[in-house]
């Protein structure tokens, strides 16, 4: 029997697997290890994985560097750790990429999982536990690269018969989406705890912000809230991205060569050289940029913030300041920009720093803030809560919210709807209420 036992070093997860016969002797060991590495050249940073004899796997580099080299460094760290298990997978059970086949694929689930098990043939000590949402995402970054590799027989891959209708108000015919032959099941998660910020929640957070905070707390929670945006859309606005003409106050939501990782956009072009400010898919909506509404009252808010906190005189202020503040501009070389959100110290808000700021608005205002885990993202609640607002107060349908949104596909809204045990209960009860009304007799 192989026993593969998962172990941690320095240098992150490694597996040892031993071969141990009937009488308990050990007659195989091995050292299952894939490394990887960061290194910039000419200003670009390239993404290794390392094989076994400590050599870069080829494709691995080409699908890291050149396929994905327009996505954000979050997104490739992320297929980078797939990877990992992935390969590490491989080698543990002997197999190749090209040839998995349905088996295969399901003891690769378990492996993903971390759960300890004893089979016929190999007995597994493992210790991270991971939620379906990874292992979901670790499955479908597989599918993406395993279709880059042209492997389209891949068990992966394969189309079972079973499908869902997905309706569109654009048309009067529902899609067909089918699912796929081998799936991870991803189990609905409580909902007693709310994964979003309702109208009253806002109210406390407001009322905690102005008495104890300042107003660049007011500022992001209510662009996130009033407006959808992420935190790193928030976090990456600079003087220019606010515009004002007859039409009303907009935000340009756009990515930047000097961003950092926490003022990226999700889903926007991500130039690596300031020329690209001028190409045609940088200056194209929805690809390059997308622009949001801003009310007069928030615009009013936002601008006496920056007089107020931007105009500090100390020479370390100042310092920080015409290093780390100063953004470049998309529009005119010419004119200085800089980042509308910055910290006491003359540098751009972190999300870390930005993320302890809000677990204590949280707490002050008498919130969940998930003391024992922390995979429901404070930020993204307002998010989710203007998502809900316009569901429940505007009754808006499922195309306007994707727009609204600003997402491409239609079936990511559905993440957003996440109703409380007391909203659903308030519902059924509304329901059958209703159903009273218009046959009495049941009340008999």
């Amino acid at each position: 029997m192989y026993l593969i036992t998962e172990c941690t070093s320095h240098d992150g997860i490694y597996f040892e697997k031993k071969f141990i016969t009937e009488d308990g002797e050990v007659t195989l060991k091995e050292k299952v290890h894939f490394q990887n590495a960061k290194v910039v050249y000419e200003g670009i940073e390239y993404v290794f994985l390392y094989d076994m004899k400590m050599n870069p796997i080829p494709e691995v580099f080409d699908y890291l560097n050149f396929e994905l080299q327009g996505a954000s460094p979050n997104h490739r760290y992320t297929v980078l750790n797939a990877l990992k298990l992935l390969y590490s997978f491989l080698e543990l059970y002997d197999l190749k990429i090209d040839s998995l086949l349905k088996n295969d694929v399901q003891n690769l689930f378990s492996f993903l999982e971390g759960i300890s098990k004893k089979g016929t043939l190999y007995q597994l000590d493992l210790v991270t536990l991971r939620s379906p949402s990874t292992i979901n995402t670790y499955i479908a970054l597989y599918r993406s690269y395993i279709l880059y590799l042209g492997y389209d027989k891949s068990p992966l891959l394969k189309k079972s018969t079973d499908y869902k209708l997905i309706y569109n108000d654009e048309t009067d015919s529902p899609m067909k989406i089918y699912k796929y032959d081998v799936s991870f099941k991803d189990y609905k998660p409580e909902l007693s705890t709310p994964r979003y910020i309702s109208v009253e929640d806002f109210k406390q957070i407001l009322d905690v912000i102005r008495k104890e905070y300042t107003l660049r707390e007011e500022c992001l929670v209510r662009l996130m809230f009033e407006n959808g945006l992420r935190l790193g859309e928030a976090l990456g606005i600079t003087n220019e991205d606010i515009a004002i003409n007859d039409k009303g106050n907009f935000i340009y939501i756009r990515n930047r060569c000097s961003d950092s990782s926490d003022q990226l956009a999700k889903w926007r072009m991500i130039p690596k050289d300031k020329k690209e400010y001028k190409t045609k898919r940088y200056q194209t909506k929805d690809i390059g940029y997308q622009v949001v509404y801003l009310s007069d009252a928030l615009l009013d808010k936002i601008n006496d913030y920056v007089n107020e906190f931007h105009l500090n005189d100390s020479l370390k202020f100042q310092s920080n300041y015409q290093k780390y503040t100063y953004a470049d501009s998309v529009e005119d070389d010419n004119t200085e920009n800089f980042y509308v959100f910055i910290n006491s110290i003359g540098r751009p808000l972190s999300q870390n720093l930005w993320g302890k700021t809000l677990r204590d608005i949280f707490k002050k205002a008498g919130l969940n803030v998930d003391k024992e885990q922390r995979e429901h993202n404070l930020s993204h609640r307002f998010r989710h809560g203007y998502a809900m607002f316009m569901v429940k107060y505007k009754n808006v349908d499922a195309l306007t919210l994707k727009n609204l949104l600003r997402h491409n596909n239609i079936n990511s809204v559905k993440h957003y709807y996440r109703p409380t045990d007391e909203e659903i209960i308030e519902q059924k009860t509304s329901l059958v209420e209703s159903i009273y009304e218009v046959i009495p007799e049941l009340t008999i």
